[in-house]
């Protein structure tokens, strides 16, 4: 999976609002957080931890069992910081579930601002049907990352 959205601000700036306590509150409270986002800086990084809550109703019935309760915890860290790129990584503990997710994050200079990238790798260990899942996961994966980054392009946009 991989979803790119442009913006008119640079690179830091965007990494700013996608590590700023308020934003991620707010954007916790809007795609299923649960509890508090933490942001913490040591040596050169930052790292976002998000505790998360998976929209397993709009996952097909036959599956839904293997997602357990949705919940999990998201942690982002931001390693390599400049002014025209910026990249990080991120991934996922959904504890006793098969699912595995995790990806990249990458901010680049554009001539009117910046490009942010999303990628995604989803990965379901379930003999048979995995494939299936695994699809059915990376597309409300896209879906989501596309509101969020309509939701940062709004925060930037105007009043909160």
């Amino acid at each position: 999976m991989r979803v790119e959205h442009e913006y008119d601000v640079s690179p830091p700036a965007l990494l700013d609002v996608l590590t700023d306590g308020g934003f991620l509150a707010a954007r916790s409270a809007r795609f299923g957080g649960k509890g508090d986002p933490s942001v913490d800086r040591v040596a050169g990084r930052i790292v976002v931890t998000v505790p998360r809550h998976l929209p397993v109703e709009a996952i097909p019935g036959p599956f839904r069992r293997f997602a357990g309760n949705g919940e999990l915890i998201q942690t982002d860290v931001w390693s390599r910081i400049g002014d025209d790129r910026i990249s990080g990584t991120w991934t996922t503990d959904t504890g006793d579930s098969p699912l595995r997710l995790a990806g990249t994050y990458e901010i680049t200079a554009t001539d009117g601002g910046c490009r942010y990238v999303v990628t995604a790798e989803v990965e379901v260990k379930i003999r048979f049907v995995g494939g299936q899942a695994e699809a059915i996961v990376g597309e409300q994966l896209a879906t989501l990352v596309r509101k969020e980054q309509e939701f940062a392009q709004a925060w930037l946009s105007g009043p909160r």
